[in-house]
């Protein structure tokens, strides 16, 4: 199994979906709505959204929101929204900043990943539950819709974070927030695919992370949340970088294989922990002889990549990092 949270939720490593995918069966919904909480916060108006498993009736401009899934409390966060209750993140705070942890911290802790708490979930006295479907299965929405209008959503692919940011804003009546910072993100998408145009044309990129020990790395693809930034930027993936369909958004390869995987990349990226360093794992990888034998590691090509994508501001955010880190220093 892949190694845990500080990996690429800052790079957000994908070793919680590992876990996702082997333990979630079959998905989810047919939603009920509920009655609003005895303070009137959310009024008696109600809309109806959709979810991946139906159409759910919600309530007007809900206050009192808990997020059930890992990344939805920072997407809930780009739109201006506070839940009341979250996942504990103490396991992972090594993967957060300082500023993440005090925002998850703040609410009332309703489980932890994979462990969801349904009584501390009651106990919030929810408006509206929003989560994902890699950690929601049907029986644990069932319990969940119990308490309050339930939203699970989803997207065509692990990297599809586009559309679950989306559907979460629809949920919480954010739409204004999400139209606010989309634009802000393509506005700086746009600015970068032009000013490095050139540098996009002559490079080819791969992008790897650690598992459990340095006998095995992974290559991020654009079905997954980084790859699909990287995509959409207009950096090409090497051709020596296995092609097919991976909906997990990564691939687990043996690190005995590397020169001839990431043989042809000229820049290969690797992820760093929220304090700035590179997890253990990865620099032992990246001190093999194997891979201090790649084009990219002879070049000085191989560049550390700290950053958090769960939606359009942290994606934004994300991309002047790939401008500072990445496409900058190649243009020099």
């Amino acid at each position: 199994m892949k190694r845990t949270a500080a990996v690429t939720r800052r790079v957000r490593v994908p070793g919680r979906s590992i876990l996702a995918t082997a333990l979630t069966g079959g998905m989810l919904i047919a939603a009920t709505a509920c009655g609003t909480s005895d303070d009137g916060q959310s009024g008696d108006s109600l809309h109806t959204v959709d979810s991946a498993y139906g159409e759910v009736e919600v309530p007007e401009d809900p206050q009192r929101v808990v997020a059930v899934s890992y990344d939805t409390p920072w997407q809930l966060k780009s739109l201006g929204v506070t839940p009341v209750g979250t996942q504990d993140y103490s396991d992972y705070a090594q993967g957060f900043t300082d500023e993440q942890m005090d925002f998850v911290e703040s609410a009332e802790p309703v489980g932890t990943f994979f462990d969801l708490d349904i009584e501390a979930v009651a106990a919030a006295d929810p408006d509206v539950i929003v989560g994902d479907v890699l950690e929601v299965d049907e029986d644990i929405y069932a319990k969940l819709s119990e308490i309050a209008p339930t939203v699970i959503v989803e997207g065509e692919t692990r990297g599809d974070w586009k559309a679950i940011v989306g559907d979460i804003a629809t949920a919480v009546d954010a739409e204004d927030a999400l139209a606010e910072t989309k634009a802000t993100y393509e506005q700086r998408l746009a600015e970068i695919q032009d000013t490095y145009r050139d540098v996009l044309d002559e490079y080819t990129f791969a992008s790897i992370g650690p598992m459990a020990d340095s006998a095995n790395f992974y290559i991020n693809y654009p079905s997954g949340i980084l790859g699909a930034v990287y995509e959409e930027v207009g950096m090409r993936t090497a051709s020596s970088v296995p092609t097919g369909e991976f909906s997990k958004g990564w691939e687990e390869y043996s690190t005995e294989n590397i020169g001839s995987l990431l043989g042809d990349a000229d820049v290969v990226l690797v992820p760093v922990l929220a304090d700035g360093t590179v997890d253990p794992v990865m620099q032992e990888i990246i001190d093999n002889t194997l891979f201090r034998q790649l084009k990219a590691a002879q070049e000085g090509h191989v560049v550390e990549v700290d950053g958090l994508v769960t939606d359009y501001e942290s994606a934004t955010a994300y991309l002047d990092v790939i401008e500072d880190t990445i496409l900058s220093p190649l243009e020099a």
